[in-house]
């Protein structure tokens, strides 16, 4: 009996220090679904319609932008980009604000032969007091 006790006292010891099987199993939420193509009626057929549009749209550089797309669509690129630059330059704008903050700037260590002139130019400076002081 005694040893059982201790057995599973040692299984249960080792097991509180095991590592735990990862479950990463991603569930499809009703946020992830779409509905069948078959099954949307002419309006969600129209957003879908935009939406693969858009998805296309968003991914071309400027020159194609201008090469492929017209009006509405030029239009709403454009306000897209323009927004995502002003975006990017305030991040890198606070990217080195904040870069400052957590590595402040280092002061290079003095050599031995600057110690050595500031020791000379203080002792100057005290002699130059001193005679200054003695007239």
């Amino acid at each position: 009996m005694k040893t059982a006790v201790i057995l599973a006292s040692l299984f249960a010891g080792a097991s509180a220090f095991g590592m735990l099987p990862s479950t990463n199993t991603r569930s499809a939420t009703a946020l992830q679904l779409m509905i069948p193509e078959a099954d949307m009626d002419e309006k969600q057929l129209e957003i879908k319609k935009v939406v693969d549009t858009w998805r296309t749209a968003r991914l071309l550089t400027r020159e194609e932008a201008d090469a492929q797309l017209e009006g509405e669509w030029l239009e709403a690129y454009n306000r897209f980009h323009e927004k995502y630059d002003a975006d990017m330059e305030l991040m890198l704008e606070i990217k080195e604000k904040v870069a400052r903050m957590i590595e402040p700037p280092v002061v290079a260590k003095k050599g031995n032969k600057q110690r050595k002139r500031d020791k000379f130019a203080k002792s100057q400076a005290r002699e130059a007091a001193a005679a200054a002081n003695a007239q």
